[in-house]
């Protein structure tokens, strides 16, 4: 069209920075993308006389830090970097391509045109000195980039070129921002940790490159001679074990190369590490969350390491983020559009499969080893898990849980394994319950399987609860050895195993109590309290100050032809081990002083309702207490009780529908063990 006029658009460079989204722990990007650019300046030399050469000097704040701790090392926190190297320098075209965002210079290499307002994104300033050569004359050129001036040049030289002159571009990245500062700061990161992720990031570079440029890293206040070559860490610690070529991947025509590089350098897995234009973008992905039994390989000299693969593909260049810190695909396939050929998970999980056919061998030989020792984890004579023992039966069960996973680690995830089961089952009998009409597929798959399932289940966890009633029996019994070693035991801390001092049971959830070492049936009652004031019970409307030890009540939960009434009250009385009564004290008085207050009272439902204590009302009462001789005579002759086969006491008032009892703690331990026999014997655990 006639007269139309094409108008240069500006940037407002603040607000292209502003929107860079770097997170704290992706500091050292910049620096990442900096040397990048280093090693194709050196790259595009036209016959070069030297070797190409890049130096990183780390800059750290020496401000004295007050008030260390004991022990604590003194730190002086990275503040930022400069990047030497003698690459083509700043000509013409890379000055206009570096004052033009996203320029298309270098697109070839997978340039962006963002690495300088990334700088700006995580420090104050960048500084450029470049001193090059064109059309036979030496030129230095100097520029600072800043978020306050966007970039500013300084008046430029030009001289004949000298015998001595040298090729050289120092670039600094001047004073992290706080976010990044501080971050490194609490990492403490080092020099060392540094070196590590430049290789990291820049191993594609290394791999076959004989020409590549050797590149130097020291302090900035240390000497070149000090500096650590990453050259040399490069060639000691990465060793190619293989590539591979054109791998297909579904719904993706781009074919994908791999490398596997044997990494000496102290890693604790194997990694998948997706690339682009020869750099590692975004974070490594553990192959442990895909192949959980792959371990730790051993050269022939039998020196350890671990397996990083790195992924390249034109795929992957094309899906490389501007900001070049994440590749641009969903997470998982719940995330995928119509035009999404693949997401993360499902790149990750073709590649494992990959490295599973390659490492078969391996990886069968580990999944039996971490089979042998979750059994044993889970049969451990000394520390039994039956709870856990249905899933050895149990196809793939342990698949997802790592080869190198701790003790606590294996105790997570079998019990998240035994609860995802049992949801699972739950969910199959919903859906048949629903069901209106019979349907013969469905329901013989509940007999046949699901069925067995439970059963397997419910023993094993009924196994592991009389593993822990066992384990209780036992304690007990140490507690009575005690005793008979002179150590006489205080009252409450038999009292606090049977049920805690002062906890009711609102607060006192059945797993965690253990009353039925008393009776069986008091595992289930409606309301359970331990030494506390009748007065103080907010179920009973009393004035009572006396402190039954256990007072239990039952109200009808189920079926009665009164719901206003209590079913039945519960008093036991617990004497310290080794005290011994008078030979004359009457054993009923120690538990009718609380019966007396309690018919006094009024107990109320959980609604509020007032329920009736009456004379008829089934009472209980239990004394656990020393027991010799002349006290048994004594209250069989004289006060009213008989002694059972068992040689424990008990008294009945028929008048008040009272039962009371008085044992031994050894005759309380000897019934609860012999309640149990039979369970612990079928169950496999009466040897523990």
């Amino acid at each position: 069209m006639d007269g139309l006029q094409i108008l240069e658009q500006k940037v407002n460079y603040k607000g292209l920075i502003n929107s860079i989204d770097i997170k704290p722990d992706e500091f050292l990007l910049p620096l990442h993308e900096v040397i990048v650019n280093s090693i194709q300046s050196i790259e595009d030399r036209v016959n070069p006389t030297n070797k190409g050469s890049i130096i990183i000097k780390v800059h750290r704040n020496f401000q004295t830090k007050l008030n260390l701790e004991e022990g604590e090392e003194d730190y002086n926190p990275i503040s930022g970097f400069t990047v030497i190297d003698n690459g083509v320098g700043f000509t013409n075209k890379r000055e206009t391509a570096f004052s033009t965002p996203f320029t298309n210079f270098n697109y070839n290499k997978g340039g962006k045109g963002m690495g300088r307002y990334t700088v700006l994104a995580c420090f104050g300033s960048m500084d450029i000195d470049s001193s090059f050569v064109d059309n036979d004359k030496a030129y230095n050129r100097k520029y600072r980039f800043d978020n306050v001036n966007g970039l500013q040049k300084y008046p430029e030289k030009i001289e004949d070129v000298s015998d001595d002159f040298k090729r050289s571009t120092t670039i600094k990245l001047n004073n992290f921002l706080p976010e990044y500062y501080e971050f490194a700061e609490k990492l403490k990161v080092n020099i060392k940790d540094i070196a590590d992720s430049i290789i990291q990031h820049c191993l594609l570079f290394f791999i076959g490159n004989e020409n590549s440029p050797t590149i130097r890293i020291l302090h900035e206040e240390d000497n070149i001679e000090d500096a650590i070559v990453l050259n040399d860490i490069y060639k000691s610690v990465i060793e190619i074990e293989k590539t591979e070529r054109k791998i297909k991947i579904e719904n993706i025509n781009e074919t994908f190369d791999l490398s596997y590089i044997r990494n000496y350098n102290g890693v604790h897995s194997h990694s998948i590490h997706l690339c682009a234009n020869k750099r590692e973008v975004g974070k490594k992905q553990s192959l442990t969350n895909y192949l959980p039994s792959f371990k730790e390989l051993y050269n022939n000299d039998n020196r350890k390491y671990h397996l990083s693969i790195y992924v390249e593909s034109e795929f992957l260049n094309t899906k490389n983020h501007p900001q070049r810190n994440k590749i641009m695909l969903p997470e998982n396939s719940s995330k995928k559009n119509d035009f999404d050929e693949v997401s993360l998970d499902e790149l990750f999980k073709h590649i494992s499969e990959n490295v599973r056919n390659n490492y078969s061998q391996y990886i069968e030989e580990a999944e039996k080893e971490k089979s042998e020792r979750i059994e044993k984890y889970i049969l451990n004579p000394q520390k039994p898990r039956l709870r856990y023992r249905h899933l050895l039966n149990v196809k793939d069960a342990f698949s997802d849980i790592p080869i190198n996973a701790s003790d606590e680690t294996l105790e997570a995830k079998l019990h998240e394994k035994e609860f995802k089961l049992e949801q699972k089952r739950e969910k199959v009998f919903d859906k048949v319950f629903k069901k209106k009409e019979y349907d013969k597929e469905e329901f013989g798959n509940i007999v046949n399987n699901i069925l067995k399932e439970e059963a397997a289940f419910s023993k094993d966890k009924l196994a592991d609860l009389m593993i822990k009633r066992k384990s209780v029996i036992k304690l007990f019994q140490k507690y009575l050895e005690w005793r008979e070693d002179g150590n006489f035991m205080l009252e409450e801390d038999l009292h606090n195993i049977i049920f805690t001092m002062g906890a009711e049971t609102d607060n006192m959830p059945v797993e965690y109590h253990n009353l039925w070492l008393l009776d069986e049936r008091f595992t289930f009652h409606t309301y359970t309290s331990s030494d506390i004031k009748t007065k103080s019970n907010k179920n009973l409307e009393s004035d009572g100050n006396k402190e039954p030890d256990v007072l239990i009540y039952d109200v009808p939960w189920a079926y009665s032809d009164n719901v206003d009434k209590v079913n039945s009250l519960v008093v036991f009385e617990f004497k310290k081990p080794g005290k011994e009564l008078g030979n004359k004290t009457k054993l009923d008085d120690l538990v009718i002083k609380y019966f007396e207050d309690l018919m006094q009272s009024k107990a109320r439902s959980k609604k509020g309702t007032l329920l009736n204590i009456e004379d008829n009302t089934p009472k209980f009462g239990y004394v656990i207490c020393e027991l010799n001789k002349d006290i048994i005579e004594y209250n069989t002759k004289w006060n009213g009780f008989k002694k059972t086969a068992y040689g424990h006491l008990y008294k009945i008032n028929p008048d008040l529908n009272l039962h009371i009892e008085v044992m031994t703690y050894e005759q309380m331990l000897d019934f609860a063990e012999k309640r149990h026999h039979t369970f612990f014997k079928a169950l496999g655990v009466d040897s523990l």
